[in-house]
C-alpha cells in the first residue's frame, strides 16, 4: 500500500525538508525492540543515517512478544519488515540472564556507534526492562556509544533532540508496519503514525527549545534524548543543534560526538 496521497498534502501545509545522501559516515546503529514492530516505529534516525550517511542498522529482537502461540507468526512478520528496511535482524534469547549476556557480545562485536533503546519511563514493562537491559550491559561495558532513548508509550521528561523525518523515511516505516498484519488489526499503528510524529513537532519545539521558541518548520518528527557512554558512565553531551532537519548532515553531526566522547576519529567518505 503507497502512503504517500496521504503524506504528502499533509507535509506540503509546513515546509520540510527532503531526504538527500551526503556524507558517508562508517557507523553502525544498533535498535533494542521490546517487540517486533518497534523496530519500525522508533527507526526514524537509524534509517536517516542509512539513506543519507550509508549506515549499517542492526535490530536486536529483545523478545518477540508475551503470547507463545503468536511468537513465530511475529518472527516472520518481522523478518519481512527487516528486510524491507534493510536491517540485519538478531533475536535475542527468552532467559532475560541470557539476554543481558548476549547483547553485552553483540555489542562487543558490532561496536555500534549509536543504539536506539526505549527510555526507562516508558510505560509498557518490557518497554522498561529492555531500556534497563541496555543500561546494566553498558554500565558492566568498557565501549563507547552514543546512546538515543526514544519514546513511545510514556512521554520523556528531559528529551533534548527532535529529528525530522522525511516524508520517503515515514512512508518507508508505515510500509514495514503493515507487515506486523497481527498487530496492526488489533491496533492500526501504522495509520496513526503520521500524527504521532507530528505531535511530536508540536511538543518537541517547545518542550526541547524551550517556552515560546517558533515552531519548527519540521512536518513530521521523533524525540529522542541523546547520552554518551563511555566505560560505563553515561552523560549528556553538549551538541550545537538540537533541531536536525533533513537538511542537515547527520552523519557528520553524530561523528563529531562519537569523536568527541571516544577521542578517536571517524572517516568520512
Amino acid at each position: 500500500m503507497e502512503f504517500t496521497p496521504i503524506l504528502k498534502p499533509l507535509a506540503s501545509l509546513f515546509n520540510p525538508a527532503p531526504l538527500t545522501e551526503k556524507s558517508s559516515v562508517p557507523f553502525t546503529v544498533m535498535i533494542l525492540s521490546p517487540h517486533p514492530d518497534d523496530e519500525s516505529i522508533v527507526g526514524s534516525l537509524p534509517l536517516r543515517l542509512q539513506k543519507e550517511n550509508n549506515a549499517h542498522i542492526v535490530n536486536i529482537a529483545v523478545t518477540l512478544g508475551s503470547k507463545k502461540e503468536r511468537q513465530q507468526e511475529r518472527l516472520k512478520e518481522l523478518e519481512a519488515a527487516c528486510e524491507l528496511l534493510e536491517m540485519e535482524n538478531i533475536v535475542l534469547d527468552e532467559n532475560w540472564k541470557k539476554k543481558e549476556k548476549e547483547l553485552k557480545s553483540l555489542i562487543q562485536k558490532y561496536q555500534p556507534q549509536l543504539i536506539i533503546a526505549p527510555h526507562l519511563k516508558d510505560f509498557h514493562p518490557t518497554h522498561i526492562k529492555t531500556g534497563e537491559l541496555l543500561k546494566k550491559t553498558l554500565t558492566s561495558a568498557k565501549s563507547t556509544a552514543i546512546v538515543c532513548w526514544s519514546e513511545f508509550w510514556g512521554q520523556m521528561s528531559k528529551p533534548n533532540l527532535l529529528v525530522e523525518v522525511p516524508t520517503e523515511i515515514l512512508e518507508l516505516q508505515m510500509q514495514a508496519l503493515a507487515k506486523h498484519v497481527g498487530e496492526v488489526d488489533r491496533n492500526p499503528y501504522h495509520l496513526r503514525l503520521p500524527a504521532w510524529m507530528m505531535d511530536n513537532v508540536r511538543r518537541g519545539s517547545e518542550v526541547i527549545g524551550g517556552k515560546g521558541t517558533d515552531a519548527s518548520s519540521m512536518a513530521f518528527g521523533v524525540i529522542y534524548q541523546l547520552q554518551v557512554v563511555k566505560k560505563g558512565k553515561f552523560s549528556t553531551p553538549k551538541f550545537i543543534e538540537s533541531n536536525l532537519t533533513s537538511s542537515m548532515d547527520i552523519g557528520q553531526i553524530f561523528k563529531l560526538i562519537f569523536d568527541a566522547a571516544s577521542g578517536s576519529k571517524t572517516k568520512v567518505k
